[in-house]
């Protein structure tokens, strides 16, 4: 079968880019499936194409649509702009499509997901973030009824879009609830595979004084919302540190808010490549996100055994962390955050008990022999 998958790009560091070149590389393994990915965004001068390893049986396409370039437009001016833009993909794509023979073709929820169901093949999108992700990131960004109504709309135009996909892949069982809802019929429930599956079991650890924190410096990821929880945490815990691994547009004003708080004990690393060796040196795992779909870094967390502590972001940290695999604080509550942190500062032991639970979970739900057989029994259905 000829199966080509959809995303913006693979050159970023991000948890898109890192589960699909995961699965394609299982589907290249196991499979022999002829396997091609297709991408919109241009490549930045100076930097590889793909940031994670690729197997070298899958194909990389580049049609360099650039949808990026219209962002910073006026909403009108931007909105003409795109839909031009639009235009051209679906052309490039159905001709891409027809021209390869592609019999599937795989959205990872980008653009093309307006149009999928037009396009001349079988056709699966999968969700890696919450039904209402599209008002979400605008309410991360705006204020007011305007943003409100347009984030509402734009949840709607979702859901018409995967009403009539033949399959509609989502992460969570809270994900699947929200979309049937919404009068969907076609909700399928995989989640991702872990990471770090390719690690022994048990990772050794080396455990110092670190609060770890991991994800792209994005609105999303709430590490703003951190710093806030972060501040009285520094003032009574001073042998303690805030270690934020990831990259992102955010970053300057993360560190324009680090100065102003006077914070002392915080690092911004940038991305890091031994992720394992992170999750094991830290003490704990924090997760801050404003919304999620099934939040890798949080997974990976409990996989290497390092207890976590999250909020209640839809969606995916209260599955994961329930029947005490770790602990949930309301969904934004920086004071409720700054007391759970401190609190688990000062009983190590109690953390520990909690994160054997959520690693011995992490094992046997998320790893790839058994996830990936489910992605391989959809597509051959």
């Amino acid at each position: 079968m000829r199966i080509l998958y959809c995303i913006p790009h693979l050159y970023n560091s991000g948890g898109m880019e890192r589960v699909l070149t995961q699965k394609v590389n299982w589907l290249a393994a196991h499979t022999e499936h002829e396997i091609t990915i297709l991408t919109t965004e241009p490549v930045p001068a100076g930097t590889p194409k793909c940031y994670f390893p690729l197997s070298e049986k899958v194909q990389v396409e580049e049609l360099n649509i650039d949808f990026n370039a219209d962002y910073t437009k006026p909403l009108l001016s931007k909105y003409y702009a795109h839909m031009r833009r639009m235009s051209a993909y679906k052309r490039a794509l159905t001709k891409y499509i027809r021209t390869h023979k592609i019999d599937l073709c795989i959205s990872l929820g980008g653009k093309e997901i307006a149009f999928l169901r037009h396009l001349p093949c079988r056709t699966i999108a999968e969700m890696h973030f919450a039904m209402d992700q599209r008002k979400q990131l605008l309410m991360a960004n705006h204020t007011g009824a305007f943003w409100s109504l347009l984030g509402a709309i734009r949840t709607r135009q979702l859901v018409r879009d995967v009403k009539p996909l033949e399959r509609l892949v989502v992460l969570t069982e809270a994900d699947k609830a929200a979309w049937e809802k919404a009068g969907c019929t076609n909700v399928t429930v995989i989640p991702n595979p872990c990471a770090l599956n390719s690690r022994k079991s048990k990772v050794e650890s080396r455990k110092t004084k670190t609060v770890l924190a991991v994800g792209r410096l994005h609105e999303q990821k709430g590490f703003d919302l951190l710093l806030r929880s972060w501040q009285p945490v520094e003032k009574h815990y001073p042998e303690w540190q805030l270690r934020i691994v990831g990259e992102g547009p955010k970053r300057a004003e993360l560190e324009a808010q680090i100065q102003a708080m006077g914070l002392q004990r915080v690092y911004l690393a940038g991305k890091v490549d031994k992720m394992a060796e992170e999750y094991a040196e830290a003490s704990l795992f924090v997760l801050s996100s404003r919304y999620e779909g099934l939040p890798l870094a949080l997974i990976e967390a409990m996989w290497c055994g390092t207890p976590c502590v999250s909020f209640d972001c839809p969606h995916g940290p209260a599955e994961l962390l329930a029947d005490e695999r770790g602990w949930l604080v309301p969904e934004g509550d920086i004071a409720a955050l700054t007391r759970q942190l401190e609190y688990l500062l000062s009983h190590p032991e109690e953390a520990a008990e909690r994160a054997q639970k959520a690693q011995t979970f992490a094992h046997t739900m998320y790893s790839e022999k058994n996830i990936m057989p489910l992605w391989q029994k959809l597509i051959e259905q």
